[in-house]
């Protein structure tokens, strides 16, 4: 019985499919899938590229700047820090006693002013040692030697006058430059009439139409006159 229905629906299919060809008609194929228009694209440059409102692109390689609240900050605990370190040096540690400064004029004490007993130029006298000097001063704005087979200078350039020392280290001469100091010569400054020099000193040992000389014990002074002029412009004390 089965193989009766079997053949019966083999034959039905084959005369089927001889009535579609006849026909013309194909067997129904699945429709194919309808290809998808690929989107146009549009290629923006850089320049076209236009952001989100409040969205910004971060180069992870450059950091980010702090805002101005963090920079305030920040200034305001290094001012802090370092105000608290200067205050506790100050108050840990006393600073020393500042020396004369060559730059900003020694200053000038005139103790010992001139006598024939004792001469003195700025106060000074003769053979007083490096280290007095430069403790009294400071240290020169420039030094130099002046060069002699017996006894070499040693010389420092204070501006407003000069001081030399020979080889034992002990002051040799004071030679005056400047009419702004007090050479401690009663009254009598750089640039003053040469009528001043005898009522300041008294008569001179020597007197030319340029020099004016004083004899002291173990020392000279000696002044140099502008003969035009007739004032003094030079003051010396030295050793004999």
């Amino acid at each position: 019985m089965m193989n009766r229905k079997k053949a019966f629906i083999g034959i039905l299919s084959v005369i089927m499919i001889m009535m579609m060809v006849a026909t013309g008609c194909k067997p129904k194929q699945a429709a194919e899938p309808t290809p998808v228009q690929p989107k146009e694209t549009t290629v923006v440059t850089p320049t076209e590229t236009s952001l989100p409102q409040n969205e910004t692109i971060t180069n992870p390689s450059v950091p980010s700047p702090a805002t101005s609240a963090e920079n305030q900050a920040d200034k305001v605990s290094l001012a802090s820090a370092d105000k608290s370190d200067k205050d506790k040096g100050e108050g840990e540690q006393t600073p020393p006693a500042a020396k004369p400064n060559a730059q900003t004029k020694p200053k000038i004490e005139i103790k010992s002013p001139y006598t024939q007993a004792k001469p003195t130029l700025l106060g000074l006298t003769l053979k007083t040692s490096t280290a007095e000097i430069t403790e009294k001063f400071g240290k020169p704005k420039e030094q130099f030697v002046m060069e002699d087979d017996t006894d070499p200078i040693t010389v420092y350039d204070y501006t407003d006058f000069l001081v030399g020392f020979d080889k034992q280290k002990q002051l040799h001469f004071v030679d005056v430059r400047s009419a702004d100091v007090n050479p401690g010569l009663n009254g009598l400054k750089l640039g003053d009439p040469v009528g001043e020099v005898t009522k300041a000193l008294g008569k001179p040992d020597s007197n030319t139409s340029f020099v004016l000389t004083y004899k002291a014990t173990g020392a000279v002074l000696k002044l140099d006159i502008d003969p035009k002029s007739q004032k003094v412009n030079s003051i010396k004390l030295f050793a004999e």
